[in-house]
């Protein structure tokens, strides 16, 4: 029965201890939280991995940034060079008109208004007036020449103005995507960096729960291993009284067949003086010393240990076989103390001088 309380009161005990953990959150075993932290550190070097590829990618927008920053700096430089050569082209072009407007006028206040036949007027023969003719038609064709070429120019100018503009357009365009790729990326990294900062977080929670269930675990196991030993003691203790018990039902009945001392046989022999006492008596407890019920089984000798070692088996003169169970504080050196079911019996004993036998 003993045993069985013992048991219980330790089921009891892991039972208050579970739902404690529970409380708290401890209801996994420390093997079920290691293998959570060996998920959670796994998902987190992953994370911490693809956040370093993460940076990498981000450095590389970063730096087509940078680059096409300084290639619309240099375009912008080159458009207002080739808009400040169209301006100088087109004033060049009108300078030219003018000029030539105006040496016309002068040419024609000069010769007239026909300038051919102002030519012919004036030249001594054909000769001179075909060459003057030649010079004109030279002169004007050299202001034509000059005129068509610096149109020519201001063509090369505004189409070379036109492609760096689109050229321009396209770097805006190319700027555009990468600044697009750049706010996934932060928005990925922003994402990473919580989740790593969650998987720490969880990480420290596991730790000091995986501290909580080996000191509960511990507990427990020291519990059981308590409740273990107890139980071990109270059967050795229950199997020693069963032994005593056994032995001492054979006594007090048996006493008359066993007065003669020739009749045992022991590996030791005592005189000793024996008084007797009942636990019949007022102030007597029930149990001995050794855990007898003296009520159950009334045959038991009070004894010194030092003399007589607790649980020997002995043959009293007078008294029979017996066991040493019990202890009393008068019971000192060669005194024994005898154990009757009733007061009347121990009053008809007295004291008495015995011989003594320590048959184990």
């Amino acid at each position: 029965m003993k045993i069985k309380k013992a048991v219980l009161l330790v089921l009891i005990s892991i039972l208050f201890n579970l739902q404690a953990a529970a409380v708290v959150g401890l209801c996994d075993s420390v093997a079920d939280i290691q293998a959570k932290q060996e998920s959670v550190k796994k998902q987190l070097d992953q994370n911490s991995n693809e956040l370093s590829g993460k940076m990498d990618e981000i450095n590389q927008v970063y730096q087509k940034l940078s680059d096409l920053e300084g290639k619309k700096k240099e375009t912008e430089q080159r458009i207002t060079q080739t808009q400040a050569k169209l301006q100088q082209a087109q004033q060049e072009k009108k300078n030219r008109v003018r000029d030539a407007k105006e040496r016309l006028c002068e040419l024609q206040k000069r010769q007239g208004t026909n300038t051919s036949l102002s030519i012919l007027e004036k030249s001594t023969s054909l000769t001179q007036w075909l060459r003057s003719m030649i010079a004109l038609q030279r002169l004007q064709s050299v202001y034509n020449d000059s005129l068509a070429a610096v149109k020519q120019s201001i063509v090369d100018i505004s189409q070379a103005k036109e492609q760096l503009q689109g050229y321009q357009s396209n770097l805006a365009s190319q700027e555009r995507q990468v600044n697009d790729q750049k706010a996934v990326l932060d928005s990925q990294m922003s994402d990473l960096k919580k989740k790593i900062a969650d998987g720490q977080s969880e990480m420290k929670q596991l730790a000091d729960r995986e501290q909580q269930a080996k000191a509960m675990e511990e507990a427990q196991k020291k519990a059981m291993e308590e409740a273990q030993r107890k139980a071990a003691e109270e059967e050795a203790q229950k199997q020693k009284q069963q032994q005593v018990q056994q032995t001492s039902t054979k006594t007090v009945d048996n006493s008359e067949a066993a007065t003669s001392a020739d009749n045992v046989s022991g590996s030791k022999t005592l005189t000793m003086s024996a008084t007797a006492y009942s636990t019949e008596a007022n102030g007597m407890g029930t149990y001995s010393a050794t855990g007898i019920n003296l009520k159950q089984h009334p045959s038991c000798v009070a004894v010194d240990p030092s003399v007589i070692p607790l649980g020997s088996i002995i043959w009293v003169s007078g008294y029979g076989v017996s066991v040493a169970g019990d202890t009393g504080t008068a019971i000192k050196g060669n005194v024994i103390d005898l154990h009757f079911a009733t007061v009347a019996q121990s009053m008809a004993w007295g004291r008495r001088t015995v011989t003594v036998k320590i048959l184990n």
